[in-house]
């Protein structure tokens, strides 16, 4: 017991110890963990364990398998560390000029590196042109559909989806049906016979006028109003020749143009009165005498039953003078205006002469000294006249401004026909008084200072065009009518009158917004784009009347495109790849090689060149089965055989599957094929035997795809392309370079294609070998070995030629050939 209590003791003693040593001032510090810290640090120091031990044991893996091959891991290992990771191309390191060797091979280098670089660098930079050309041609495409909805003065966007969906839904489900209506039509063929006229080489006729006649048995007052209103205004007697905006700017066109604007303002006005009269016959109190003056007496004695106070110099027959003569000078009756002031005696007698005159001058304007002292007389007496007759008279032949004349002028037509009487010319403007009222004033008042909101314009669509056009702005008067889709049919058509009748002012390019200012052009005058305006007006109805749309692009014949084409050729060329109707409008090739004519060639004698138009914007687009088309009903045969070959050479190997690509772009081939062979051609000799050949190769794959290996193969050798002998390798080899592209990226899937049909007769050959094995079929299993040795050598002389070609087959072309070759062994 004391054994064992000593020798506790002393365990105790030596535990202790060992607990203050560890608690006493040490190099380390003393460590806590409890038993998760302790396993997690267990965890990690096995992991890495681990993973020294894989690589080490992957290390030696590789040892082994590469040692048995005779490779020494360690050594390729430094020898791999050892490379530098230098560029390729990198400039040589400059030299000792004592080397001369290494100066010229040096030098040779640096010049081919230079080669490179600069072919790079041309080869990016005409990469870069061509993406941004292509880029800029397809904004342009954009941007003019973009424009042709922006239809504002503003630029506000047309909404047209709802037309646009029940367009879509009518041309979908009822193609033959028209989508012009009644009046467009009427307007179509009256611009057929026009133009029909025109291609004939006949005199000219007023077009205006046919189109106003249109409407005379129409029940729509208010386009026959218009129509007249385009007669009047295009009736002048001189007619622009290049700068129309500068003729329509001269003194003669303008006296001439105000001039029309009032005839037309007064004979409406006087057809009111007399319409007015003639409808209240026993009020009006007519009488058995004619004449213009009766026609507004009788008018006054209705309108001013209860005559106002204020009215002044007595009456003429019963009416107040100064509005019988007021309503004489509105209905441009002068002479009746002349004798209301000598019926009226003594108390005009100053006054009378001033308007002898103004007779005299047929309306226009008194001399400048009448005119001053009428204008004095206002200043002193007749404005503050309580005749507002009196002044509105005064105002007219003095040409005075100041007064508005509001008791008189109640109506948009009086107000615009007393200002239209009170221009001065603009020849005049710097040595007139600053109230004085000059006809780019005026203009410039009603369009841009009162504008559409002014005159309420979209609920009066027919008055505010009346405001522009009788103020010869035209260009504005057409595109604000054209904004109004159930006028738009007749905003086309005047500006078409206008455009015949060299009055209307034309943008300087096609691309420009349906109404623009150009910076040259005086204040307020803008130009249109006639182009843009009929190709809007035909988007609607040309796919279903095609026939129609060439009746208005034929107008555009004289102007050109901004790439400096025939717009009319342009148009058509749009209109062809619109509509598709190639045959209709352009003709086509009967089996006889004649071309039987299309629409088109009722407007042009030569059409040849409007067809290769077409060809080519069908070729720029990616249409190349419609440009093949196109180039063979141009004649241009080069070019589509060119195409073909294109074409084609990526379908051959394909498989002919009924409806497919491929099926159809053979089917037009071969029917070309048979009729140049019949008829001749006139393209190159060599993209002929091309085009030949692919055609061949289809043939051979047809046979191939449909396990006809016998024919395909008879084919292939009679086209001599391969080589079936070892001494023909390298005649065939030389020969490869002959074919064009089109045929030699077709190589590979013909060998590919014969080695198939060799293995697959092999195969054939081999089993019947060894079925006939006997020896009573001795001779013919000589026969049999003979032609697999021959298969085996064609399949060599194939393998041979597949590796001496200058061209760089798909990655695994060869691989399958040497393995097909393999199994034949």
């Amino acid at each position: 017991m004391d054994v064992d209590g000593a020798g506790f003791t002393d365990l105790l003693q030596q535990a202790e110890q060992l607990t203050a040593d560890i608690d006493g001032e040490g190099e380390l510090p003393r460590v806590e963990r409890n038993l998760r810290q302790i396993v997690d640090a267990g965890q990690q120091l096995w992991s890495r364990t681990t993973q020294t031990v894989s690589k080490d044991a992957c290390d030696i893996k590789a040892s082994i398998l590469l040692g048995s091959k005779g490779y020494d891991l360690p050594r390729i290992s430094q020898k791999i560390e050892s490379l530098t990771t230098a560029r390729t191309f990198e400039p040589v390191e400059p030299i000792r000029e004592t080397d001369i060797q290494g100066f010229l091979k040096n030098e040779r280098e640096n010049a081919m590196l230079s080669v490179i670089e600069e072919s790079k660098k041309a080869t990016f930079e005409r990469s870069d042109k061509v993406f941004w050309e292509t880029l800029e041609n397809e904004w342009e495409q954009e941007k003019l559909k973009i424009l042709n909805a922006l239809i504002g003065p503003s630029h506000e966007l047309l909404d047209v989806t709802a037309d646009s969906k029940s367009f879509l839904c009518e041309t979908t489900n009822l193609k033959t049906r028209s989508a012009m209506d009644n009046i467009e039509m009427l307007y179509a063929k009256e611009l057929s016979s026009y133009n029909e006229r025109a291609v004939r080489g006949g005199s000219k006729c007023n077009l205006g006028e046919k189109f106003h006649s249109l409407f005379k048995d129409l029940d729509d007052k208010k386009v026959l109003e218009l129509w007249e209103m385009v007669e009047t205004m295009t009736d002048i007697p001189l007619k622009a020749d290049k700068d129309i905006l500068a003729a329509r700017s001269s003194l003669l066109i303008q006296t001439s143009l105000i001039k029309q604007a009032r005839i037309y303002l007064e004979k409406k006005y006087f057809e009111y009165i007399q319409s007015t009269v003639f409808s209240n016959l026993l009020q009006a109190e007519l009488g058995p005498r004619p004449g213009a003056y009766y026609a507004i007496r009788s008018f006054l004695k209705m309108k001013m039953a209860l005559q106002p106070s204020g009215l002044e110099d007595g009456l003429t027959d019963g009416n107040p003078v100064w509005a019988v003569i007021y309503y004489c000078l509105r209905c441009g009756k002068i002479d009746a205006a002349v004798s209301a002031a000598k019926n009226a005696g003594d108390s005009l007698r100053d006054f009378l002469p001033y308007l002898i005159e103004y007779q005299e001058h047929d309306g226009s304007k008194l001399k400048p000294n009448s005119e001053s002292f009428i204008q004095l007389q206002y200043r002193r007496t007749v404005r503050s006249s309580t005749d507002p007759f009196k002044r509105a008279v005064y105002c007219i032949l003095g040409c005075v401004t100041a007064d508005n004349n509001s008791e008189v002028i109640d109506k948009t037509d009086d107000y615009l026909w007393m200002k239209l009487c009170q221009l001065r010319p603009e020849e005049e403007s710097a040595n007139l008084p600053q109230d004085s009222l000059t006809f780019s004033k005026l203009q410039s008042q009603l369009l841009e200072e009162y504008g559409e909101t002014h005159f309420n314009a979209y609920q009066q669509p027919y008055l505010y065009f009346q405001v522009l056009f009788l103020t010869a702005q035209f260009e504005a008067a057409i595109e604000f009518l054209f904004r109004i889709e159930s006028l738009r049919c007749h905003a086309v058509h005047v500006a078409i009158v206008l455009y015949e009748m060299n009055l209307l002012a034309l943008s300087a390019s096609c691309n420009a917004p349906l109404l623009a200012k150009a910076s040259a052009d005086k204040p307020p005058m803008r130009r249109l784009n006639l182009s843009r305006l009929l190709m809007m007006y035909t988007k609607k109805f040309e796919v279903t009347d095609p026939r129609e749309a060439l009746q208005y692009f034929y107008v555009l014949r004289d102007l050109k495109s901004s790439r400096g084409v025939n717009l009319f050729m342009a148009c058509v060329s749009e209109l062809v790849l619109e509509t598709k109707e190639y045959e209709m409008l352009l003709g086509k090739i009967e089996p006889d090689g004649c071309r039987k004519p299309g629409a088109v060639d009722k407007f042009l004698n030569d059409t040849q060149t409007i067809i290769e138009i077409v060809a080519t914007d069908s070729e720029s687009k990616g249409l190349y089965e419609d440009a093949i088309k196109l180039y063979d009903l141009a004649k241009k045969h080069d070019k589509v055989i060119e195409i073909l070959n294109k074409l084609l050479s990526q379908v051959v190997p394909q498989m002919n599957v009924v409806g497919s690509n491929r099926q159809r772009l053979e089917n037009v081939a071969l029917n070309i094929a048979e009729r140049y062979r019949m008829q001749g051609h006139t393209a190159n000799p060599e993209t002929t035997a091309a085009f030949f050949l692919l055609l061949e190769l289809m043939s051979f794959f047809n046979y191939y795809h449909n396990n006809q290996y016998v024919d395909a193969l008879d084919t292939i050798k009679e086209l001599k392309l391969l080589p079936f002998e070892n001494q023909e390798v390298e005649q065939k080899v030389t020969a490869f370079s002959t074919y064009s592209e089109e045929v030699r990226r077709n190589f590979p899937d013909v060998l590919l294609a014969t080695m198939n049909i060799l293995y697959s007769e092999y195969k054939k050959t081999k089993q019947t070998l060894n079925i006939t094995q006997d020896s009573r079929y001795k001779n013919e299993n000589v026969s049999q070995e003979k032609h697999i040795s021959y298969l085996r050598t064609q399949a060599s002389a194939l393998i041979t030629f597949a590796g001496m070609i200058p061209y760089r087959m798909p990655g695994d072309t060869n691989a399958r050939l040497v393995q097909i070759e393999v199994m034949m062994i």
